[in-house]
This record gives structure tokens, C-alpha cells and sequence, in this order.
């Protein structure tokens, strides 16, 4: 799974910097690296169109490869959230495998 940060200009005055970095310390991973359980990285997606609500994260989930892949969007997200968020895909992904 991707965790996506928002990487514009609204997001950034909207503390996607620290979004970004709530994620890779909580996963304990630098920018584009995967975790040891090869579950998540931390990546950046430009604008993901819905700046009114920044800042935002995008989850992929690439476990089906270009079939069938997904993303799922989170807006108006806080450092406790997107980590709160994180736990919540990880346990249903381990649940579903």
C-alpha cells in the first residue's frame, strides 16, 4: 500500500509536511522505502484535486497490480489520523490475506 501526501502548495500550508512526517515515523521508513512487513511506503501525489479540504492522503492499493488497483482519499487528515488510518488498512489487509 501506498500512503499518498498531497504535495501542493494548499496542502503544504496545511501541514502535509507534518502529515508526511507522522507516516514515516509511525512506519519507521524514509520517503519511498517499504516497511519490513512490505505493507506500506510514503510517497507524494500531486494535487489530488480537492484542495478545500487539505490536507489529504491518498491510500494505493497496488497488492492486484495494475488489475483491479484502488485508491482511497482522506481529507481534512491530522497527524493522529492518518496514523489511526494506517492501523485500520493494515489490519484489514492482514485480515483479508
Amino acid at each position: 500500500m501506498w500512503s499518498l501526501v498531497c504535495g501542493t502548495t494548499p496542502c503544504m500550508i496545511c501541514g502535509s509536511g507534518e502529515i508526511e512526517g507522522a507516516l514515516l515515523k509511525y512506519l519507521g521508513v524514509e520517503r519511498n522505502e517499504v516497511t519490513k512487513d512490505d505493507l506500506f511506503s510514503v510517497g507524494e501525489m500531486e494535487c489530488m484535486g480537492c484542495c478545500v479540504n487539505a490536507p489529504m492522503i491518498a491510500v494505493a492499493d497496488y497488492t492486484n497490480r495494475s488489475e483491479g488497483y484502488m485508491y482511497n482519499y482522506y481529507e481534512d487528515v491530522t497527524t493522529q489520523r492518518v496514523v489511526e488510518i494506517v492501523e485500520i488498512v493494515a489490519v484489514g489487509f492482514c485480515q483479508e490475506n
